[in-house]
């Protein structure tokens, strides 16, 4: 047997020089007691050459030979031992040849991750000024994996995925699937109603929670686990959340405590490689095939296109203070978003239909070749198809129209926008029904819709009645010219009216059993008619191009979120 036919383990499993040195002693034994002859003989001894008695100077001469073998096999692997101590290296040891004149053949380890700081193929230690590569602590903490070891990965796993027909998708935890508070945060009224008992009950189907170690309240969002399960036929799914890892794993028990759908796939902020931001990089799934679920779009600068944005989940009364409503919550108000067409029930279409197109048979294009965010780009675009926008007194007299989130927020999902009116408008957005191009749509017939009625379509994929967001008439001012301090004081009054008039409309529109779109818009603050896209911000938590402004008014939005309870922070 010679030593290139002797097993040998992959080098792969091997950690150090020593376990090198090891492996080569037993292949050598393996090559010093096989029945062979070494090359440069004539033929082998039989045993019949044997039994009729062989020259002894022959055994002796062969003998000699076998020793001189032996040891320049030991010079080659104590060779081989000091150059893996020296630089990390492996060794190929199908390529070890037999004979004298053969030189074993090394090769340098890439080093393609590390575990625990030594590298997971060598066993060299990291250098500590070489820090490449991306930490997968979720995984396995110590794991570090460089960028041809993640690409390899990423490549196996798109094959396999695209086997089973399923693509990857990244849900967030608050606000999103869920909504939390501290303890200390429930208000008298949540007090009163029992919440705190609700969550020590003993019932299977409870989906409020008491996490006794946080000294926190978790609220499931409705159609949450339905979600999950059907979501998992579809998806290899990870939780990705700005919370920290001790709660994200709480939270992921709740979710999923069978640990069916996120087995080493919950990540948290000490896992994302910027600051504040979310990234796919910790991801091992392709981004092609890649789609996430979260309520907040700033937090995803790099991945926009892969993004689902979700209506923001506010069960707890201290998630409408941290945003600034002065609403009931809906524990306050004991109600809760439907589950037959909640936010949830309603992105698990969105996402079937994103499924079925990515997968149609029918499709030209090869799998491997196949974009799910341009899958995700043409569903958007159907939602508002056929459309013709014209805005009235929405933006800044100062701005460009086209600069605007909501003018760009429409584009997106199809429709066209305009600044001139014609016969071709469909529909003109407003604030005030006493602007010019308002009184145009009503003489018309035109649609005349609020901005929120854009926000809607954004969230539910779905174009929205347009009777359901409507523009509140202004109220009339007063004339008294006679008394110019109190004509002032009333005008005040006036418009101090009408803007509650806009906040009560916002609250009828806020009861979620009847309108849960309506029930979360995030616009009830609008002060003024050119102020009405800044309050459209508090929903989508980015504008494309935000400035320095813009983004630190969202740092403090999670941070808010963040100090009121350990690990949910605003994610």
């Amino acid at each position: 047997m010679s030593l290139a036919e002797a097993p040998s383990p992959s080098p792969s499993s091997s950690s150090g020089s020593d376990d090198f040195a090891a492996l080569l002693d037993s292949e050598l034994e393996l090559a010093s007691g096989a029945d062979s002859a070494f090359p440069g003989d004539p033929s082998p001894a039989s045993p019949d050459t044997d039994d009729e008695g062989g020259d002894e100077d022959e055994v002796e001469d062969s003998e000699e030979v076998e020793v001189e073998v032996l040891e320049q096999h030991g010079a080659k692997r104590r060779r081989v031992e000091e150059q893996c101590q020296d630089e990390g290296t492996s060794i190929r040891l199908d390529n070890i040849g037999t004979g004298p004149s053969e030189n074993v053949q090394v090769e340098v380890c890439p080093h393609p991750g590390y575990f625990g700081g030594l590298c997971f193929r060598c066993g060299k230690p990291q250098d500590e000024e070489d820090v490449s590569g991306v930490a997968f602590g979720y995984i396995h903490k110590g794991l570090r994996l460089g960028t041809s070891e993640i690409d390899r990965l990423r490549g196996a796993d798109l094959k396999n995925l695209l086997r089973e027909r399923k693509l990857v998708l990244i849900l967030d935890l608050d606000h999103t699937l869920i909504n939390s508070t501290k303890l200390q945060d429930i208000s008298s009224a949540e007090n009163d109603l029992g919440i705190r008992t609700a969550a020590l009950k003993d019932d299977p189907n409870r989906s409020i929670f008491s996490l006794d170690s946080m000294q926190m309240l978790t609220k499931l969002r409705p159609f949450v686990r339905k979600f999950l399960k059907e979501a998992s036929n579809m998806f290899e799914m990870y939780i990705y959340t700005m919370g920290d890892k001790a709660y994200a794993i709480e939270i992921a028990k709740l979710l999923d405590p069978s640990n069916v759908y996120f087995p080493s796939k919950v990540i948290s902020n000490s896992d994302c490689t910027q600051r504040h931001q979310k990234g796919l990089d910790v991801i091992l799934g392709a981004e092609s095939v890649a789609v996430i679920l979260d309520d907040t779009e700033y937090v995803w600068q790099k991945h926009k296109e892969n993004l689902i944005l979700m209506e923001r989940y506010h069960y707890f009364a201290s998630s409408c203070r941290q945003f600034g409503f002065s609403v009931k919550s809906l524990s306050e108000s004991m109600q809760d978003e439907r589950e037959s067409d909640g936010a949830l029930a309603t992105v698990l279409d969105v996402l079937k239909r994103i499924h079925a197109i990515f997968f149609d048979k029918a499709a030209e294009t090869d799998l491997s070749s196949r974009d799910v965010r341009q899958v995700i780009k043409t569903v958007r675009k159907e939602v508002l198809q056929g459309c013709k926008l014209v805005f009235s007194r929405v933006f800044p007299n100062t701005s460009r129209p086209q600069k605007e989130m909501m003018w760009k927020m429409a584009e997106h999902l199809g429709a066209v926008c305009s600044t001139d009116m014609d016969s071709s408008v469909t529909h003109v957005v407003a604030v005030d029904l006493g602007t010019e191009k308002a009184r145009w749509a009503v003489d018309n017939k035109k649609f005349l819709v609020h901005p929120r009625w854009i926000e809607a379509a954004n969230f539910r994929w779905h174009r929205q009645p347009e009777k359901d967001f409507p523009v509140v008439p202004p109220k009339e001012k007063s004339r008294n010219k006679v008394n110019g301090l109190a004509g002032q004081k009333e005008t005040e009054t006036g418009e101090d009216k009408e803007e509650n008039a806009v906040t009560g409309h916002e609250i009828t529109n806020d009861n979620r059993e009847e309108n849960p779109v309506a029930g979360q818009k995030e616009t009830s603050n609008d002060k003024k008619e050119e102020n009405a896209v800044a309050g459209q911000k508090e929903t989508s938590n980015d504008q494309e191009g935000n400035d320095v402004a813009g983004q630190e008014k969202d740092d403090a939005k999670e941070n808010a979120v963040a100090a009121t309870a350990t690990g949910p922070a605003d994610s």
